[in-house]
């Protein structure tokens, strides 16, 4: 699975986003997207899901064998009212069904829960929440519920905006060993303010801001040269380590 992205234009409010973008995702593997707010990050996985239509350039999405491509988004937030009377269980079921109509799957309502509560037991949510309704869970637990939405069809290529929001920072590593497994038997394409959380599962990453990019293995960007072009005075060298200072 590849997704390859080759010269690609993209204005948005008349702003240029990227001019001339190249990169290539092959999985298995994560790859990281990371740069300072606005940058660009959500734009880039929003345009290869053809929501926004580039200026010129292209972007291809590959799969092998002739097998029906499943792509899956998770967004940073959804628009979810917080009292809207739908449970855990039942988020993910519409969503599992809706997509099993539209590539034409038939699966039995035995088979469907047994798979809700497989990736319900996977991405870590406990069984007393399944049945509690959206709005009486905690933050952390609802970015679990939207991971596991996005992983129930079991998609061969993830595009996951922010997967950390609103997570502790126990429940981060927890999530980002799950990811890691994830990323061994698929194409993960995954924006972060935190790289270091995801580094040791990351193939290479795409540095965007300003203009710019850059695009190369952990240890060809996460080097002060390259984080202070793109986050400026934000990019700090303590004892030769790199850090940057952002937040979201």
């Amino acid at each position: 699975m590849k997704i390859i992205v080759e010269k690609l234009v993209v204005k948005r409010r008349n702003r240029m986003i990227f001019n001339g973008l190249d990169a290539v995702f092959e999985g298995p593997g994560l790859y990281q997207v990371i740069g300072p707010n606005g940058a660009g990050k959500t734009t880039l996985l929003l345009t290869i899901l053809g929501f926004i239509k580039p200026e010129s350039g292209r972007i291809n999405i590959e799969v092998e064998g002739g097998r029906t491509l499943v792509v899956s988004y998770m967004p940073q937030q959804y628009q979810i009212p917080r009292d809207a009377p739908i449970t855990t269980i039942e988020f993910i079921e519409s969503y599992y069904e809706l997509l099993n109509r539209k590539h034409g799957i038939q699966t039995s309502k035995q088979s469907s829960q047994r798979r809700i509560e497989e990736v319900l037991e996977l991405v870590g949510v406990p069984r007393s929440l399944w049945s509690e309704k959206l709005s009486r869970l905690s933050g952390g637990t609802l970015q679990r519920v939207f991971l596991a939405r996005a992983i129930v069809a079991d998609p061969q290529i993830l595009l996951l905006d922010e997967p950390f929001s609103n997570v502790d920072p126990e429940g981060k590593v927890d999530l980002a060993d799950l990811l890691g497994t994830l990323a061994k038997s698929k194409l993960l394409v995954v924006t972060s303010h935190d790289p270091i959380l995801l580094l040791e599962h990351t193939k290479k990453i795409l540095i965007l801001g300003h203009g710019y990019y850059s695009f190369g293995s952990p240890e060809e960007i996460l080097k002060y040269d390259i984080l202070s072009k793109f986050y400026k005075k934000c990019a700090v060298e303590i004892e030769k380590h790199v850090h940057i200072i952002d937040w979201h």
